[in-house]
């Protein structure tokens, strides 16, 4: 592929996801032979600038900007400046693809991002959420409301897709055994395929509802009940640690994080305003 110097460089293959790869590096000045991928290339640029010769252009791409490129298209990439350069990467396969484009509208054509470079900052926080919640995220409802969200995102904004119309007639019901499912399986791993299958909506619907009637995606709500249920048990003089797992978080750092974000105390300060010795 060519020759570059980089630092920090990590790839990780989610085989939960048709062998979903992300890759992420820091790197000075480096430069990519033309290639192509059997899969979407999207990325990620945090810092510094990136070049890319795609379509006959050159394409320049700064901070917080979207890279989008076609499974089979030549291109090449490099660091634009003599600075370090800092990305992040997701290649999701066609397969993965044309399963979100099929959800989102019966009469979606096969995906093709129109812009090489696209410059939006609230899809590029969105986009970031996604990668960061892929690399370290046990929670699969995270993981999967958030790739299924942001592709459909992509597919949208910058591949010409469209949403189907939603039936309000469905709302209600499917909101209301969602909320009672999440609540009465906090504590286990539940995934968005479980939601799904309840709801008899396909994935990229069932969010988008949940989300406009609710206020918050699927997993943003098994959050809050989590921490409701965590600060139950805390009363009871649950330990932290203990409440952490007994409310399905991944370890009680997960809980902290979350709890503190959502009642402005960590786990242990909130007990101990109940416990004081």
């Amino acid at each position: 592929m060519g020759s570059r110097v980089q630092q920090n460089t990590k790839l990780l293959s989610i085989a939960a996801f048709d062998h979903l790869d992300l890759f992420r590096a820091e790197a000075f000045c480096f430069s990519y032979a033309r290639h192509s991928h059997t899969t979407y290339s999207i990325g990620l640029i945090e810092a510094g600038l990136s070049g890319n010769y795609y379509r006959g252009s050159t394409y320049l791409a700064p901070a917080q900007s979207i890279i989008l490129m076609n499974p089979e298209e030549v291109h090449t990439g490099y660091s634009a400046e003599e600075q370090l350069l800092t990305y992040r990467m997701l290649y999701p396969s066609v397969r993965l693809m044309e399963q979100v484009a099929s959800e989102l509208h019966d009469n979606q054509q096969f995906p093709y991002f129109k812009v090489p470079v696209a410059q939006n900052q609230i899809l590029a926080r969105k986009f970031y959420e996604l990668l960061h919640a892929l690399e370290f995220s046990k929670d699969q409802l995270n993981q999967q409301c958030l790739l299924v969200d942001v592709l459909s995102l992509l597919i949208i904004q910058c591949g010409g897709g469209k949403y189907r119309s939603i039936q309000s007639n469905q709302e209600h019901q499917a909101i209301g055994l969602i909320k009672q499912y999440l609540y009465e399986q906090y504590n286990t791993n539940i995934s968005l395929e479980q939601l799904a299958a309840l709801t008899n909506l396909n994935r990229s619907y069932l969010i988008r509802i949940f989300r406009r009637t609710v206020g918050m995606p699927p997993y943003a709500y098994l959050t809050q009940v989590r921490v409701e249920k965590a600060k139950m048990l805390l009363r009871q003089g649950m330990s932290a640690a203990e409440t952490a797992i007994a409310v399905g978080m991944a370890d009680q750092s997960h809980l902290n994080r979350h709890f503190k974000r959502m009642v402005g105390v960590t786990p242990g300060q909130y007990r101990l305003s109940y416990f004081r010795e």
